[in-house]
C-alpha cells in the first residue's frame, strides 16, 4: 500500500491525558475526494464539533504521522506530529475570521484551541476500511 493510499484509510485519534483529560481530538477524511477535517469533543461538550481542512494532505506511514496546516486567513491552523512514544498537536481556530469563508461553520470550533502545542495526549493511527 503506497503512503497516499495508507494515508486515505486511517483516522488520527488523540485523546487527552493529564490536564487534557477528556478532550479528544479525531483527524480523519469522511471519503475519498472529501476535504481532511478534524473533529473535537470534551467532557462538557460531547457533541463533535467539525472543521473542513480543505488542501490539507497528512503524512502517514505506519506508526507516525505529520500534518501541518493552514489556511490562507489563518483562521485555521493544525500542527500535527505522531511517533511512538510522542504526539504533539496545536491547534488554532477563530470562527469571526472563517464564518466569512464558511457561513455553516459552528460557533463551536474555538473549543478546539489548545492554546500552543498540547504534548499531554495519546495519539494512535487507526486503520478505516474503504
Amino acid at each position: 500500500m503506497s503512503l497516499m493510499q495508507l494515508a486515505l484509510s486511517v483516522q488520527i485519534v488523540c485523546t487527552g491525558t493529564g490536564g487534557a483529560m477528556g478532550r479528544e481530538f479525531v483527524i480523519d477524511r469522511p471519503a475519498e475526494g472529501r476535504p481532511w477535517r478534524i473533529s473535537y469533543r470534551d467532557r462538557e461538550h460531547k457533541r463533535w464539533i467539525r472543521l473542513l481542512l480543505p488542501g490539507a494532505s497528512p503524512e502517514v506511514n505506519g506508526e507516525t504521522a505529520r500534518l501541518s496546516y493552514r489556511n490562507a486567513n489563518g483562521g485555521r491552523q493544525v500542527e500535527l506530529g505522531v511517533s511512538p512514544g510522542s504526539s504533539v498537536l496545536d491547534v488554532y481556530v477563530d470562527y469571526g475570521l472563517d464564518v466569512n469563508i464558511e457561513p455553516d461553520l459552528d460557533p463551536d470550533v474555538d473549543r478546539m484551541n489548545t492554546n500552543g502545542p498540547l504534548k499531554s495526549l495519546n495519539c494512535r493511527i487507526v486503520p478505516v476500511n474503504p
